[in-house]
């Protein structure tokens, strides 16, 4: 017999197939889509817009994902584009400019942040030119607030460390005895701070008049207007619309960020009525026309749901990355039939040699019966003969099921010779019957 049954093949295959089930499930277990166990919200200065903004969505937040939702606090965007790329932060809110790393993506844009050149009425300062040599606040290093300074600065020639006390925060001009001249700051026009400041009428707004120009060069700023009376009234400030730059805050995630946080971030953001308290906040059907750059799948969808081509394209993806393994799973399946129907058939032909085998043992019973009939005229030792015949004849046809061992010659001559015997017994003890009969008479 072969050392390998199709029954040990058929075990084979269903460990096999076990496995792969196993395997799958475990996999998918381990690359679900699964939320942290905690979120983190990594913003800004407490009190900015960045960290009010955070708070705003921290409960929607975690109603929606059932988990504990901390804001974080930051000294700005770099700090939390770091903590987002390390996984010291699953979300963060950025300024435009500031380009996330290729391990980031953007989730969705928040509201557009202004550049606000403000000058003490007092410094004599009259356009952007007169900044130069003074002291300006630019902001912390790291900070998107400076970022955009420094690209403002850059067009009109002035660099950020010529400037005295640059790296001051722009509230400092309202410390008793400042010597600060200006402050450039980017903020929302919701920032509290910029409001506070405005207000007291000790500071004008200068105009940017290059913004067109600056739009141009670079894709984070486009160009915009702070309208008349926007802070304040009687007088109004600015008195007149001031020409400006603008760019967009962004909520920012990993790229492989979990779906169903982002939808969750997202649901926050859009469906929850952050617009009366944030009414700059920049409208879910408008979002996808303030991103320049990379948004998340998830994100890409939820702002484009009729646009099915970016999900054909990841389905096509997966099935390239998976069509080795499909390929050598299909070989291995075949290779494994061919091996099962190959041990099936030397099965069979084994089966049937013994069979064979065991019918020529048969067939010499009944060629030992018939020799010995032949040596007797006793009808109760022909009798059982007969009966010996007989069984033999039945327990052959009862064993031989294969229908190759039926149709063989060796089978047909075994039913012949048995029906041989059984005639020739039968017609012996017939004669040995009336032989007696007319002896009697």
């Amino acid at each position: 017999m072969s050392a390998v049954s199709t029954n040990r093949v058929r075990k084979w295959v269903t460990v096999i197939m076990l496995v792969i089930f196993v395997t799958s499930l475990v996999g998918w277990f381990v690359q679900r889509d699964k939320l942290p166990g905690a979120i983190r919200v990594s913003t800004g200065e407490v009190g900015g817009l960045y960290y009010r903004v955070g708070t705003a969505i921290e409960e929607s937040l975690q109603r929606r994902t059932n988990r504990r939702v901390a804001i974080k606090m930051s000294h700005g965007s770099e700090m939390n584009i770091e903590r987002v790329a390390k996984r010291e932060a699953e979300l963060g809110i950025m300024q435009g400019g500031l380009i996330p790393s290729d391990d980031l993506s953007i989730v969705s844009p928040l509201f557009p942040e202004y550049v606000f050149v403000i000058v003490r009425k007092t410094s004599n300062i009259d356009t952007m030119s007169d900044l130069s040599g003074k002291a300006v606040a630019l902001g912390k290093d790291g900070s998107g607030s400076r970022n955009s300074a420094l690209v403002v600065l850059k067009h009109y020639g002035i660099r950020g460390d010529e400037l005295e006390q640059n790296r001051k925060h722009f509230t400092a001009l309202m410390d008793n005895g400042s010597t600060l001249d200006a402050a450039i700051v980017t903020g929302g026009i919701a920032h509290s701070d910029i409001q506070s400041l405005l207000t007291t009428h000790e500071f004008n707004l200068l105009p940017i008049h290059s913004a067109p120009g600056i739009e141009l060069l670079d894709p984070f700023l486009r160009s915009a207007q702070i309208p008349r009376g926007l802070f304040a009234e009687n007088p109004p400030v600015p008195a007149t619309p001031i020409p400006t730059i603008a760019t967009t805050a962004y909520l920012v995630a990993r790229q492989d960020a979990s779906d169903r946080l982002v939808e969750a971030a997202l649901d926050s953001i859009h469906e929850e009525n952050m617009r009366i308290r944030f009414p700059t906040l920049i409208p879910r059907e408008e979002a996808s026309t303030w991103v320049v750059t990379r948004m998340h799948p998830s994100a890409q969808r939820y702002f484009n749901p009729s646009d099915d081509i970016g999900q054909f394209v990841s389905v096509m993806q997966s099935l390239v990355a998976t069509k080795e393994l499909l390929f050598a799973m299909g070989a291995g399946i075949y290779l494994m039939w061919v091996r099962w129907r190959r041990l099936k058939e030397d099965e069979s032909d084994e089966l049937l040699s013994r069979q064979k085998e065991h019918l020529d043992e048969f067939l010499e019973k009944t060629l030992e019966i018939e020799r010995a009939q032949m040596e007797t005229e006793d009808p109760i030792q022909l009798r059982a003969y007969l009966d010996q015949v007989t069984r033999i004849k039945l327990k052959a046809l009862h064993e031989f099921t294969e229908e190759e061992l039926r149709g063989d010659q060796s089978f047909t001559i075994f039913l012949d010779q048995c029906r041989s015997i059984i005639t020739k017994i039968q017609m012996k003890i017939l004669w040995q019957i009336t032989d007696q009969s007319s002896g009697r008479h």
